[in-house]
């Protein structure tokens, strides 16, 4: 009897010992973030300008601020267009990053350290500095694109990339596709050397082309990666913000906006922190079932 309640005791104890360990970061969180979350959340209910800064009390407003976001027709198109660039980058970078890692497995050993070396490189770069390189290579004086285009016989002279909002995205894109490729490439290169050869070779002995290998046994092994990937990815490029703000100079205008941009004018270029507070929380909910699907498939991999 006595040795039965030892061991359930101790069993307790074993079940406990995790969320023990993980408790302290919890609460660091917790105090670090939960302040901030609850003024956010307090701050949408609320009718907060300057005039209440002065006051030093925001007027409760209700739903106020949700309702007049979701029937101002300016939202609706800045989240469409935020959807449409985050698509674009999820997909070219999810599917660049890919070829690369393929490439990686088939590159001679010293070649596959060097770009390895290489994504390292601009992985650990800056934000700040690898923008500022990209803007450089852009700028309406001294842009080394526009001077190679010129050497080709072509006169762009001063030519602003950023007056043509397609162009200007293109650009930008490009920016955040360059700093998210050395994880993405890397993280399935790391898959790929996981899937076992003996598999890949049976079926290539049973006629079996490269396409097929791929479908068949290479996708499936790889496709819990690939969700994680393109999770973190949406998460990411849905809240864009440095890149737009530092290439157009702080500046852009509202051709240029998306969510995360639209919620920073809101809030601090109108003095309507209220309804920046709104847009910010829509944001949040937006991404927390991304965030979930993620960290489902976090724990499925665990568990595998």
């Amino acid at each position: 009897m006595i040795t039965s309640v030892a061991r359930i005791t101790s069993a307790r104890r074993f079940k406990l010992w995790p969320y023990l360990l993980i408790a302290p970061s919890l609460l660091a969180l917790g105090l670090i973030l939960g302040f901030p979350i609850y003024k956010l959340i307090s701050l949408s209910f609320e009718r907060y300008g300057l005039a209440e800064i002065i006051a030093g009390k925001g007027v409760f407003v209700g739903l106020a601020n949700f309702t007049e976001t979701f029937t101002d027709p300016e939202f609706w198109k800045i989240l469409q267009r935020t959807l449409i660039f985050t698509l674009g980058m999820v997909s070219v970078s999810i599917v660049i990053g890919a070829w690369l890692a393929h490439l990686m497995v088939k590159m001679h050993p010293r070649i596959r350290n060097i770009l390895n070396g290489v994504l390292i490189l601009v992985w650990a770069m800056p934000q700040l500095v690898s923008i500022s390189v990209w803007r450089w290579m852009f700028s309406f004086d001294f842009s080394i694109v526009t001077a190679l285009i010129n050497s080709m016989g072509f006169e762009m002279d001063n030519h602003n990339y950023f007056v043509n909002t397609v162009s200007g995205f293109l650009i930008i894109g490009g920016c955040v596709a360059w700093g998210a490729l050395p994880f993405i490439t890397i993280s399935i290169y790391a898959a790929l050397t996981q899937v076992p050869k003996d598999l890949i070779e049976a079926a290539e002995i049973d006629g079996a082309n490269s396409r097929q290998v791929f479908k068949s046994i290479i996708l499936p092994m790889l496709l819990p990666v690939y969700i994680i990937l393109i999770s973190l990815s949406i998460i990411w490029d849905f809240q864009v913000f440095s890149h737009i703000w530092i290439f157009l100079d702080s500046r852009p205008s509202a051709e240029y906006y998306t969510m995360a941009i639209y919620a920073f004018q809101k809030s601090f270029g109108l003095s309507e922190y209220g309804k920046g507070a709104a847009i910010s929380l829509i944001m949040i909910f937006a991404l927390i079932g991304v965030t979930g699907y993620y960290l489902r498939q976090m724990m499925r991999m665990g568990d595998e």
